[in-house]
């Protein structure tokens, strides 16, 4: 169930956020099948002062966000990157909620930190660190500093070292930590390459048209970052100038988040 999951997000094109009557616009504007992606990584790109290929690169983080969100006993929180794309998708209501049921079959649901806490930003800290252990887990292979690397609450030393949030049966919504995740405990990358994660040389195109090897060995554009042809760039300003006046962000302050998933689905 796993590997469908992550197929269901890499195939996801974000057409939930065209409206009927721009689809074509959309299409001579942006043109080739991944359209209403490109366009949604133009608008954030425009908004928080990033180059192009790096909104589409953190637009694929985002989906390993989301399935790391899924699949994971407990809640996960994003670094700053990640949630600015997240808040950007989240501002389309009706489209993400038509992609928690088409896409995760199941809600994802945000959850900031309403007045800020030693003990709460404590929690974001151990949560954040828990979520970069379990993206190498499922993707068998670091995860990007430049898009993972800043988390989005200020970082401090944890005095009491909490434990990840579980999810549970509470007014969240969230399933129950007794029962445990609904997928299958063996890695995701397993089901792609076999447990040592070597590709073996098998390639593939991603929605992005990407390249390069998904553990440093072979290739596999079905886990790679999509550079829209102009390679690795960096983001602009990064800045908080565009944001929407939601939860904080700023570098090296502001307040966290986590996500938790509501019941339904595989």
């Amino acid at each position: 169930m796993k590997k469908e999951l992550w197929l269901r997000l890499q195939r996801y094109h974000f057409d939930h956020l065209v409206p009927a009557q721009l689809t074509d616009h959309v299409r001579a504007a942006f043109g080739g099948a991944d359209a209403s992606t490109m366009a949604f990584a133009s608008k954030v790109a425009r908004k928080l002062g990033w180059t192009r290929p790096f909104a589409l690169r953190a637009i694929h983080e985002y989906k390993k966000f989301v399935y790391l969100g899924v699949v994971s006993d407990s809640g996960v929180t994003p670094p700053k990157v990640i949630d600015q794309v997240w808040h950007e998708h989240l501002l389309f209501t009706r489209a993400y909620r038509d992609f928690c049921r088409d896409v995760l079959g199941r809600d994802f649901d945000h959850n900031p930190e309403l007045v800020q806490s030693k003990s709460q930003t404590e929690l974001f800290q151990v949560q954040y660190a828990a979520t970069l252990v379990l993206y190498h887990t499922e993707f068998h292979r670091e995860p990007p500093a430049e898009i993972w690397g800043t988390p989005k609450f200020k970082a401090g030393p944890v005095t009491n070292k909490p434990s990840p949030r579980k999810r549970s049966s509470g007014d969240d919504g969230s399933v129950s930590s007794e029962h445990g995740s609904s997928y299958e405990s063996e890695p995701l990358h397993t089901f792609f390459f076999g447990s040592g994660g070597d590709s073996g040389g098998s390639s593939g195109a991603s929605h992005f048209g990407g390249g390069g090897g998904f553990s440093g060995g072979g290739s596999s554009a079905s886990w790679d970052d999509p550079s829209d042809g102009h390679g690795d760039a960096g983001h602009g300003g990064d800045s908080d100038s565009g944001s929407d006046g939601g939860d904080g962000g700023g570098d090296g302050g502001g307040s966290g988040c986590s996500s938790s998933c509501g019941g339904g689905g595989d």
